[in-house]
């Protein structure tokens, strides 16, 4: 069943469609896994919305449609696309190349529990992990920067359920030579230093020291 599924959300503006459809996911993948549920991403128009609400283009609406693509690939979530093509461009194909990737290369963390760092607000960060004590990274933190701001923050995150006791190496965005050590707290939390751009999504993974 669709997360959250309302008709007339998708006939919103797309930045608040985004925005509405995160804070389903979040909302219902407390009671169901992310692979349950699908969303929707509506290329051309449907219902009321018009062209505010369609994401065709994509080469003329490409920021938004990067965001729809790493939100749902970063939540594990497939959307329904609607529409005849997936891209117009060389430069959307690379972005829909980059986020298959992406989706692809951490298949098995992204479709394991969510865990719920903070609810969307389009005041600030919002974030979720994936873990997985039995794959390789165990943990995987998506983090949204959806105001007009940059954020620099310190994020406490648990990392209980990745099976991680003592310490964790982090890596941002698979960069390996950037990676770092975290020393986990007694409560399995630690406190992740971010900082992202205006309207940016990023991602780090937690390994085994």
């Amino acid at each position: 069943s669709g997360m959250g599924y309302n008709e007339n959300q998708y006939s919103l503006p797309r930045w608040e469609d985004l925005h509405v459809s995160r804070a389903s996911m979040y909302d219902d993948t407390h009671w169901k896994p992310v692979t349950q549920g699908w969303m929707f991403l509506p290329l051309i128009p449907y219902h009321d919305g018009g062209k505010a609400a369609s994401f065709a283009p994509t080469d003329v609406h490409e920021a938004a449609y990067e965001w729809a693509l790493a939100q749902y690939f970063g939540y594990g979530v497939m959307p329904c696309w609607r529409g005849p093509r997936l891209y117009d461009g060389d430069s959307v194909k690379q972005l829909v190349k980059k986020w298959v990737h992406f989706y692809k290369q951490h298949r098995s963390i992204l479709q394991s529990d969510l865990v719920h760092v903070r609810r969307p607000d389009i005041r600030g960060l919002d974030a979720v992990l994936h873990a997985n004590a039995h794959v390789d990274p165990p943990g995987l933190a998506v983090i949204f920067n959806p105001t007009n701001l940059s954020v620099r923050a310190t994020v406490p995150i648990s990392l209980y359920l990745t099976g991680l006791s003592t310490a964790t190496i982090v890596r941002h965005e698979d960069d390996r030579p950037a990676s770092f050590r975290l020393e986990l707290a007694r409560d399995y939390t630690v406190g992740l230093p971010v900082t992202l751009k205006p309207l940016t999504i990023t991602w780090y993974s937690f390994d085994h020291p």
